[in-house]
């Protein structure tokens, strides 16, 4: 093994035409336990259990990823996404389940023996060693042609503009270099799997994004299946061709990128993803005349049209509204007949340079349904608005919202009954439902 250093059903009432169960990578064709047991994960971990000091940080989890994907494993600290590298490498023991690689099982052999690279997010270099023989030193311990290792180097080497450091040992360089070394080392290998962990957590934005173009580069020329945890939400929905979100120790769901973020499966996914993040009402669904619609506070935003077959049995029931940044207008912007206008007030507003990203406390009770979060105080809203908007904290402001934009979800458990989209196909993955 190649190592960089050493680091510490689908939502409402059934699963949707094509949706598997435990984060599969095939989709189509057979549903729910079949599913299972006719799709086999060559790269992977199959009901894998983990516990640290009598504490599950992984609890029978089940993913694979595909030769030649990048699968980014999201999730808020203490989620369980280093622990499952960890796990696949052999550096945390596994108390039931299986670790494949390639097909192989190699649950029980010692992380030598499974042909990962792998980087964490504190890069340990040889201290000893230039940075070219550091780079070079995983491919040595396998007993390559010093040609080879040289030319793998040399063309790494140039693809991360490190040839100005090669000459220098780990102690001359800055964290961000040590971190960019770190990767370095991990690809010039061919492995058998790639497990990067925060990878490029010590290099500035400018060079986060090349290097990351490099990763993703090397990983579809070599087909190398690959694990890339990252704590940055926006970095990971760039390159992912698809997105493991992880929430105590749980797969919560897998799918592409924008399927997370279009069709979140609960509160907690639809909190996490997504950057300002997801604004949620309170909300009563009614129907009347055969039009539906949603009471909050107030006002009432009609759904201009009947209430969809998924909602029936919620009508008159409490939901939860929740609305993006981009689906969150200034009222006072233009007239748009099929917005409702909401009272609130300014309690933040952060200029980007293309826009400004406002945060609206709007006249209506908090939320309190499980996975919105702290449920004191009136909920918010954001707003994108143009950069020249006058707009401080404190000031009273109207936004238009309109119901064809929420997604809607029980106020009971947390889980997503309809999003705007619903009625196409369903491409995402939902973990198995624990709950």
């Amino acid at each position: 093994m190649a190592v960089a250093g050493p680091s510490a059903d689908c939502a409402g009432s059934g699963r949707p035409p094509g949706a598997r169960r435990g984060g599969i990578i095939a989709h189509g064709g057979l549903d729910g336990d079949d599913a299972m047991g006719a799709t086999m994960i060559g790269t992977g971990v199959e009901n894998v259990t983990v516990v640290r000091n009598g504490v599950p940080v992984l609890d029978d989890v089940t993913l694979g990823v595909a030769d030649g994907e990048l699968l980014v494993v999201l999730g808020p600290s203490g989620s369980g996404k280093s622990s499952l590298l960890r796990a696949m490498a052999g550096l945390d023991d596994v108390g039931s389940g299986r670790v494949l690689i390639k097909g192989r099982d190699v649950t029980a052999l010692p992380p030598g023996k499974r042909r990962v690279a792998m980087v964490f997010q504190a890069a340990a270099l040889i201290p000893f060693l230039d940075v070219s023989r550091n780079l070079g030193w995983g491919l040595r311990a396998q007993r390559l042609p010093e040609t080879e290792v040289r030319a793998r180097v040399s063309g790494r080497a140039r693809q991360l503009r490190l040839g100005r450091l090669l000459s220098r040992r780990p102690g001359e360089l800055s964290e961000g270099e040590r971190g960019l070394v770190g990767v370095g080392r991990a690809l010039v290998q061919v492995p058998d799997v790639f497990l990067l962990d925060e990878p490029l957590a010590g290099l500035d934005a400018a060079r986060r994004t090349s290097v990351r173009q490099e990763i993703v580069g090397v990983v579809r020329s070599l087909g190398v299946p690959t694990l890339y945890v990252t704590h940055d939400q926006a970095e990971g929905l760039a390159i992912a061709d698809r997105v493991a979100l992880l929430h105590e120790g749980s797969v919560l769901q897998v799918g592409p990128p924008m399927d997370l973020y279009e069709r979140p499966v609960d509160l907690v996914a639809a909190g996490f993803v997504g950057s300002p993040q997801i604004g949620l009402l309170p909300a009563r669904l009614v129907s009347a005349g055969g039009q539906g619609g949603f009471v909050v506070g107030d006002r009432t935003l009609p759904m201009w049209q009947p209430v969809p077959p998924p909602l029936h049995g919620h009508v008159g029931r409490d939901v939860v509204l929740g609305l993006r940044a981009e689906d969150v207008t200034d009222a006072a912007g233009g007239h748009d007949p099929d917005a409702v206008a909401l009272d609130g007030v300014v309690t933040d507003a952060e200029y980007t340079g293309r826009q400004y990203v406002v945060t609206v406390a709007v006249e209506a009770p908090p939320v309190t349904a499980p996975g919105s979060g702290p449920g004191a105080g009136r909920p918010t809203l954001h707003a994108l608005l143009p950069p020249h908007t006058a707009v401080r904290p404190g000031t009273a402001m109207r936004v238009a919202v309109r119901a064809s934009t929420a997604h809607v979800f029980d106020a009971a458990t947390g889980r997503a009954l309809w999003h705007p989209r619903d009625g196409e196909d369903v491409l995402s993955d939902p973990a198995p439902d624990r709950r």
